[in-house]
């Protein structure tokens, strides 16, 4: 367990909003619609063409492999790939990787690459590649690092197999290695070992994804252009993040706008074909004009964050003084406006997600009670001294959710800051708890308890979290064997969550993007892709 809370130190933040979501009509299914065949044509792919995204964020780095941040995994899949990824049933299938083996003991996986997979700069994927880039893994990734404590060697077999043996039994290995946050990304050896344990840089960004890096002028936008070298799987079927994926579009421009209005009016008059991050209550301005899709899709949830390195919060009573005092079917009401995009649920995975769901040990997820606030709040070492909450004002949800927490707060006896910032100074801010009290964030859909950034021990994503009882868990799940154990660990991770109050939970989120009605075939899945999508002419 030391070992594991000294490499957690190791990496920054693992950031905002997760995403997961269902694709519309394929063209398949509207073959024969319209006697002239008009129907059928208008879903015939189209080739070529620009496809211009508004971002709502500028990311702090393309580096999929360095930080779980949404803004960079919504670029970085693009450009990256890794040995296995989730399909679209949150099921294990290879990507790079071609096939592998378990041993009897469990404890030697033998992998198996594809053939001829190509990198951006000319050069296959070898042994040595993958070698370098879990090794790379294994010091950055958040994932990595909780993995990294069951590795016992990483060695090549022959120039296309690998193998992998760990120190003792550890089941969810398979889980880390698919992670689409802080992802075991496949880059050449040379980069690997370059970068070391700092982010990518933009001559670094070789990957092997239907979609090369082209340029990045900060604040303006990002620019990817189609790699005409890309060796594709042929699975059809399996979506998600692997399967066969083909590049459309001959450029893709993530371009930064920050206002939602400025989005909605550019969709409507052509500069833009996708824009992300509406805000909720604009859901009906959005429904009734026929040139825009609503896109949605479940994306984790917003919490509240206290720093518990240092006073108030390192009192676990002035915690729950703060869970009692606020009201979160108000804050959530306030926040999100139409009830269909949000859920009051205090599991730390989404109903969804079947197999990582448990709503046991979550009774106290919505313990709303102002007096018992106040008792806390006065027999605890609080002197009033103002509690800063920190917030990215890039955000309306984070915006509104911060002043409404305000209200709340003050109204049993804290005293309260709002401190927002843009998003680059949030992030730099984070990193010193001198500069906050409570962080307002958002923390997209994960797929392991391992990925759970707001819970990564002795970080600021966690508010300097430390808990021997959350990493005996972490240690229990990685060697659990059946549902059933599983199941009881999950309940057990929540009801600690409840007890300990490393952060707090407002409520799960169903994100809103839109989409040019040109754009006839789209998945999103757990968030936006644009491989096997085109814009009709």
């Amino acid at each position: 367990m030391q070992n594991k809370k000294i490499h957690q130190l190791l990496f920054a933040l693992l950031l905002t909003l997760f995403l997961i979501g269902c694709g519309n009509q394929s063209a398949t299914e509207s073959e024969g619609n319209g006697e002239d065949g008009s129907e059928q044509q208008a879903l015939e792919p189209v080739q070529g063409g620009t496809l211009n995204v508004a971002f709502s964020s500028d990311p702090d780095t393309i580096d999929w492999m360095s930080t779980g941040a949404t803004a960079t995994r919504d670029v970085g899949w693009h450009i990256f790939e890794t040995l296995f990824a989730l399909d679209k049933d949150y099921q294990a299938k290879p990507m790079i990787a071609e096939d592998y083996t378990v041993s009897d003991d469990q404890k030697v996986y033998t992998i198996t690459l594809r053939e001829g997979v190509n990198f951006h700069d000319g050069t296959t994927v070898t042994a040595e590649d993958v070698i370098a880039s879990i090794d790379r893994w294994r010091t950055v990734s958040s994932v990595g690092t909780v993995a990294n404590e069951y590795i016992e060697s990483v060695k090549e077999i022959d120039e296309r197999t690998i193998e992998i043996t760990l120190n003792q039994v550890y089941n969810a290995f398979m889980s880390d290695l698919t992670a689409p946050k802080s992802a075991l990304i496949i880059i050449p050896k040379e980069i690997a070992e370059e970068a070391g344990e700092t982010p990518l840089v933009a001559e670094q960004l070789i990957g092997t994804g239907p979609y090369q890096f082209e340029n990045w002028e900060r604040g303006n936008e990002i620019v990817l252009t189609r790699f005409e070298d890309y060796s594709a799987r042929e699975e059809e079927g399996w979506g998600g993040l692997t399967g066969k994926k083909v590049a459309y579009f001959d450029e893709i421009k993530f371009l930064i706008v920050k206002d939602p209005q400025v989005m909605i009016n550019g969709l409507k008059t052509g500069i833009y074909d996708y824009a992300q991050s509406i805000p909720q209550d604009l859901y009906e301005v959005v429904e009734s004009d026929p040139s825009i899709d609503p896109v949605t899709y479940i994306n984790g949830y917003s919490v509240a964050t206290p720093d518990k390195s240092e006073a108030p919060f390192d009192d676990l009573n002035v915690r729950k003084a703060l869970n009692y005092a606020l009201d979160k079917e108000v804050i959530a009401e306030a926040t999100y406006g139409n009830s269909d995009f949000y859920q009051l649920d205090g599991a730390l995975f989404d109903p969804e997600q079947t197999e990582l769901y448990s709503d046991q040990g979550t009774d106290d997820y919505l313990a709303y009670d102002k007096e018992k606030a106040k008792e806390l709040l006065e027999a605890s070492d609080y002197n009033g001294e103002p509690i800063e909450i920190m917030f990215s004002n890039d955000s309306e949800t984070y915006k509104r959710i911060s002043q409404v927490m305000k209200q709340q707060m003050e109204e049993v006896g804290f005293t309260v800051e709002l401190v927002p910032y843009e998003w680059a100074t949030y992030l730099e801010k984070w990193a010193d708890p001198a500069n906050w009290d409570i962080v307002v964030v958002g923390w997209s859909t994960r797929f392991s308890p391992s990925e759970l950034g707001m819970l990564i021990m002795d970080t600021q994503s966690s508010g300097w979290y430390n808990s021997e009882r959350w990493g005996s868990l972490l240690d229990s799940w990685g060697v659990a064997e059946s549902a059933e154990e599983r199941q009881e660990i999950l309940a057990e991770m929540n009801q600690t969550v409840n007890d300990e109050l490393p952060f707090l939970k407002i409520a799960n989120e169903t994100k809103l993007d839109i989409k040019s009605d040109k754009i006839p075939e789209y998945d999103n899945w757990v968030g936006q892709r644009f491989w096997n999508t085109w814009k009709s002419e």
